[in-house]
């Protein structure tokens, strides 16, 4: 492993799931509130709607676990060393941390599974480390302007996840890619369909 670094800021994608969670657990507590106030009595409504809830929180569950085990990653932690706090087995936790949509730009498929190598944990904790939301100009790729203007020229052809737009995009950092995509659909100028796959609107 490489020597552990420290972030200079959460990787973005992380902080986009949290809002998303924070957002939608409150959306789901107050829509259960209110069914259950007004189809008490209704069986059929109200336990449609905790099945419903309960599948997107364990869903939202996933994600920021796989997003927990990325961030512990990229801040120094081993495979080992999450195992043991997670109450898994290293090759559990490797398995898996690939599907994070932090490092999964950095992953390689592996069967059904993708998989982020320690040789790619290092490239990614390089390029976390030089990409500072503060800085305005990238020495290490082209500008980020230039950037913003082909991913939507990228997604001419359809819905693509984050390693295809990434593979596409081959002369810019991966994280550079990852945080103008946030900030682009933060825009409105493309839309997240779903975790880690965007489109162009209508």
């Amino acid at each position: 492993m490489s020597r552990p670094i420290k972030l200079r800021h959460p990787p973005r994608f992380t902080r986009d799931i949290v809002d998303d969670a924070r957002q939608r657990v409150a959306e789901l507590a107050d829509d259960l509130g209110r069914l259950l106030d007004e189809y008490g009595d209704d069986i059929e409504v109200w336990g449609s709607a905790v099945t419903t809830a309960g599948w997107e929180l364990a869903a939202l569950g996933q994600w920021l676990g796989l997003e927990g085990e990325a961030v512990l990653l990229l801040g120094g932690a081993s495979y080992p060393e999450i195992a043991e706090h997670q109450g898994t087995s290293a090759s559990n936790v490797y398995n898996r941390v690939g599907r994070s949509l932090t490092l999964a730009p950095y992953a390689t498929a592996s069967g059904s599974v993708a998989k982020v190598t320690a040789e790619a944990l290092t490239e990614a904790r390089l390029d976390y480390a030089h990409d500072d939301p503060r800085d305005d100009d990238d020495a290490d790729g082209p500008a980020e302007g230039s950037l913003a203007d082909r991913i939507p020229a990228v997604l001419a052809d359809g819905r693509l996840s984050t390693v295809e737009i990434a593979r596409r995009l081959p002369e810019y950092r991966r994280s550079s890619v990852l945080s103008t995509l946030s900030h682009l659909a933060r825009e409105g100028t493309i839309l997240r369909t779903g975790h880690g796959v965007y489109a162009l609107p209508g």
